[in-house]
């Protein structure tokens, strides 16, 4: 699942939290996300019901996707690739066993943002992937 390209109808209809499509691909994670979907439309509904300005429904999407569009595009890159066979699932479950990949994972889920501290972390990790794919380290 990802965020729906629209959320609202260009007239007076506005849908939010898993309407909207807002369930962390990979994780499946959404109360956070929903709740913080339904605050944005209830601010871009009050802005319509002020002026009826029918365009400012929009502005309930792209306040969300500035806020967490990069956190849905890598978690939905990291499940097309890492969930598409079993196997891959597997060497993915293996991998998560590493205390670097549940340390990033850790802070990036608590903060809902791509966490950039650690670059030696993220080069490790980097290179325990590639040697999961490459079949170089165990499942």
């Amino acid at each position: 699942m990802k965020p729906m390209k629209r959320w609202d109808d260009g007239r007076a209809v506005l849908v939010s939290g898993d309407a909207a499509g807002v369930v962390a691909p990979a994780s499946g994670e959404g109360i956070y996300y929903a709740m913080l979907c339904g605050r944005l439309a209830a601010d871009a509904m009050h802005a319509f019901l002020e002026t009826g300005d029918a365009a400012v429904l929009g502005q309930a999407r792209k306040r969300f996707m500035k806020l967490h569009g990069k956190v849905f595009w890598a978690l939905g890159l990291l499940q097309r690739f890492w969930y598409g066979t079993d196997k891959r699932r597997e060497k993915f479950v293996a991998m998560c066993r590493d205390p670097d990949v549940q340390t990033l994972t850790w802070q990036s889920y608590t903060t809902k943002k791509l966490v950039r501290r650690r670059p030696f972390a993220h080069i490790r990790v980097f290179f325990k992937d590639v040697a999961q794919l490459l079949g170089l380290a165990r499942a």
